[in-house]
C-alpha cells in the first residue's frame, strides 16, 4: 500500500474517492439537505448499512427545524448521529407536493468518478451507478415511528419473511419505494419520495397492509374504515 509521510512523520494512506450525493436527511428535531458520499459501485443503502461509524459526515448541509421548517444553519461540514436518523433518501427522489423551504437545494454534484473507469457496474443517464442486485418481493407496509408514518414497499428477499428482514441486525436502514410520509399528529402528507431509507432503531410498528382487517379512517392505511378493531 502507498503510504506518504509528512514532515512531521505522520503517515497518511490514500483515500478512496466517493461520490457526493445530494442527500433529504429527516431526524425527530430537524431536516437536513447536504451531500453525503458513497463509494463508486455502492447504493446509498450498501453505503449507510455497511458504515460502522456513530456519525454521518454531510457537507455543505442546510439545517432547517422539523415542526415548522424554519431555517437554523448553513454549514460546510457537520456530523449527524445515525441513532437520531428517522429517514435518509436522494434529495432528488423526493415529489414536489407543497412549498418547502429546501426547494432551491436540489443542485446534485457531479460525480467524482472519472468516465473512462471501468468498475463493472451500470451508469444511467444522471451518472448515478448501480449492480446487479437479487430481485426481492415487495410488500405494501404501514412503518409507524413517533410521530411519523410511512405507507410504501418494503421487500423482502428470496427464502426469508418480513420478520427475519426486520430482525438483520445487519441492516441499519431499510429501503422503501414509492414512500409517502405522514404527520400521524394531524394526517399531514409531508414527503412522497420513489425511495426512501427508514432507521430501523427508529421503528416501532410495522403493518403490511393486506394484513390490516380494520382501522380508523387515516391516509398512510388506505383500507376501508369499519369503525374500529375487530
Amino acid at each position: 500500500m502507498e503510504v506518504r509521510i509528512d514532515e512531521k512523520g505522520k503517515f497518511f494512506t490514500p483515500r478512496i474517492t466517493k461520490d457526493a450525493v445530494t442527500a433529504f436527511v429527516r431526524t425527530p428535531a430537524k431536516v437536513i439537505i447536504g451531500s453525503v458520499y458513497v463509494r463508486p459501485g455502492n447504493r446509498l443503502t450498501d453505503e449507510l448499512n455497511s458504515d460502522p461509524s456513530a456519525f454521518l459526515p454531510i457537507t455543505d448541509a442546510h439545517v432547517y427545524r422539523a415542526d415548522d421548517e424554519s431555517f437554523l444553519l448553513h454549514a460546510s461540514f457537520l456530523l449527524t448521529a445515525y441513532r437520531e436518523i428517522l429517514l435518509i433518501g436522494e434529495f432528488d427522489a423526493l415529489a414536489t407536493i407543497r412549498d418547502v423551504p429546501w426547494h432551491d437545494q436540489g443542485a446534485e454534484p457531479a460525480p467524482l468518478i472519472r468516465d473512462d473507469e471501468d468498475l463493472g457496474v451500470h451508469v444511467n443517464e444522471r451518472g448515478k451507478y448501480f449492480t446487479v442486485r437479487t430481485p426481492k418481493n415487495a410488500v405494501l407496509c404501514a412503518v409507524r415511528g413517533g410521530d411519523l408514518a410511512v405507507l410504501g414497499y418494503l421487500y423482502i428477499r428470496p427464502e426469508r419473511r418480513l420478520k427475519d428482514e426486520l430482525n438483520d441486525e445487519q441492516v441499519r436502514y431499510l429501503p422503501v419505494t414509492d414512500a409517502r410520509v405522514f404527520r400521524v399528529s394531524d394526517n399531514t402528507l409531508l414527503y412522497h419520495a420513489s425511495f426512501l431509507l427508514i432507521g430501523r432503531q427508529a421503528i416501532d410498528l410495522v403493518a403490511p397492509i393486506d394484513s390490516v382487517v380494520s382501522a380508523s379512517d387515516v391516509p398512510w392505511l388506505p383500507i376501508p374504515s369499519k369503525g374500529g378493531a375487530t
